[in-house]
């Protein structure tokens, strides 16, 4: 790419920058988690998901793209090309539940020392705005594009997916498509998806009145509250993680347990403190005061949290081109005298969805408890060869000066809701490892974004397409 246009992208980026925090800003402003329950004709996600729709689609009116929706499913900015044919992203304008943890509002943006803090600045609104802003550039150019642009604007990635589903019954796949919801460089194969439930036998006596963990299966849990029928002084003060372990009295014969962890993404247990795993090991320590049911299915959680690589529950399997298999515990319930555990596990294509469903029943009924499988997806992969994924991978070594490589998840992305996608960025591993302490991880509290990283990000994007639309695809 000559170096006047160059130039060009570096000028629009610095020139566009405070319109784009503005805009990541209004987004964020929504509390977007999706609803099934609150839906409405035009809002099949409820009304959150689809104020936060609106806003963007208005941001890309402004920046003087086409706009349309799928009846609230999911909406696109489009700059018309040569061609009908697509080169498009997809970003999300869901989030996760803010969960606890958090240091201020988790939706209003904070601007502090070079970071963005609030939920969905790194996942996935953020990005969303980035790429409306590789679209308006292009309207910029003043030229005619080989393919028409289309940014993408999903509303159910946290949840389902079905967003991508509805459209693609009715649109047809992109000639290519990458979703900045991951980290660079080129992220061309994702693990599989499997999320399923550990049921305890019926509780007869029980003393566990409610117990929580995190809000949503995808996500390791920060805080873990459970309430007992306990007196407080009938516990013993925490052996391990006593820093980690409140118990309060809540008047005479019951009692509050509050853990606190680490939380984050369930496909980076690298760093978290699952704090479902703290209760279960405090609940141990005083299994005495447990009937016998609820301490069988203590017993069966200590296993599911011995570690995240599923060891201790005879699933753990790895290779070369997706790594190894992770699994975390996240939901907790307490509902018709038993408790559910939730469980989401990432995996090769060295094991089965079906193996591993086999394995973990087998493990479940050792406690007197069952397994029921809930969501189950395939590795996916395109590859790395495609002349399009090098283009993307080719920009980022480039820009960066580095020499990287393509690199596989356990995150699941829209790409794999597509015939030919790979996830681009936008966070990079080295910002992060060097963010301050006050910076949380993506489905984590205090969700943090690099400024400098974004930027950077948008610029790349920008490079990305123009390579693309050079491309016969």
């Amino acid at each position: 790419m000559d170096q006047e246009l160059m130039r060009r992208i570096d000028a629009y980026v610095d020139e566009v920058w405070e319109d784009v925090v503005q805009d990541i800003c209004t987004l964020v402003a929504h509390e977007s988690v999706a609803d099934a329950a609150s839906a409405a004709p035009g809002a099949p996600f409820g009304p959150g998901v689809r104020a936060a729709l609106d806003d963007a689609l208005a941001i890309a009116k402004r920046l003087g793209l086409d706009t349309g929706e799928d009846e609230g499913f999911i909406g696109w900015a489009d700059v018309p090309g040569a061609s009908e044919r697509q080169v498009a992203t997809i970003a999300h304008l869901d989030v996760v539940p803010a969960g606890a943890g958090w240091s201020a509002d988790p939706f209003q943006v904070r601007r502090h020392d070079g970071w963005l803090i609030g939920r969905g600045v790194a996942d996935d609104k953020g990005p969303a705005v980035l790429s409306l802003y590789v679209g308006a550039f292009l309207k910029r150019m003043g030229e005619l594009p080989r393919y028409t642009f289309r940014a993408l604007l999903g509303c159910d990635e946290e949840v389902g997916m079905t967003d991508v589903k509805h459209y693609l019954s009715t649109h047809d796949d992109p000639a290519f498509l990458f979703t900045p919801d991951a980290e660079f460089p080129v992220c061309n194969a994702e693990k599989g998806l499997f999320e399923g439930v550990f049921v305890s036998a019926p509780i007869e006596g029980g003393v566990i009145r409610s117990w929580s963990g995190s809000d949503v299966s995808n996500a390791i849990p920060g805080s873990s509250v459970a309430e007992l029928a306990v007196d407080a002084g009938a516990l013993a003060a925490p052996r391990a993680n006593a820093d980690r372990i409140v118990v309060e009295s809540l008047g005479e014969g019951s009692c509050r347990i509050t853990a606190t962890g680490v939380g984050g993404h369930a496909s980076l247990p690298a760093g978290t403190v699952n704090a479902v795993g703290l209760m279960v090991g405090y609940l141990q320590e005083n299994a005495g005061v447990l009937a016998p049911a609820e301490r069988d299915f203590v017993d069966l959680m200590a296993v599911i949290h011995a570690d995240t690589a599923g060891e201790a529950l005879g699933v753990a399997s790895a290779n070369d081109t997706f790594g190894p298999l992770t699994l975390i515990g996240s939901v907790v319930k307490v509902e018709d005298g038993r408790i559910l555990h939730a469980i989401d596990s990432r995996y090769p294509d060295s094991t089965t969805g079906e193996e591993m469903e086999r394995a973990l029943s087998q493990v479940a009924e050792r406690y007197g408890a069952s397994f029921e499988l809930e969501m189950g997806k395939p590795p996916f992969s395109v590859e790395g060869s495609d002349p399009a994924v090098q283009a993307l991978l080719a920009t980022y070594n480039e820009v960066t000066g580095k020499d990287a490589q393509l690199f596989s998840m356990g995150g699941g992305t829209y790409a794999r809701s597509f015939k030919r996608a790979v996830s681009f960025g936008p966070e990079d591993e080295e910002v992060n490892a060097s963010a301050p302490d006050w910076v949380g991880p993506m489905h984590g509290a205090d969700e943090g974004a690099n400024e400098e990283a974004l930027k950077r990000a948008l610029k790349m994007y920008i490079i990305a397409t123009l390579r693309l639309m050079e491309l016969d695809l």
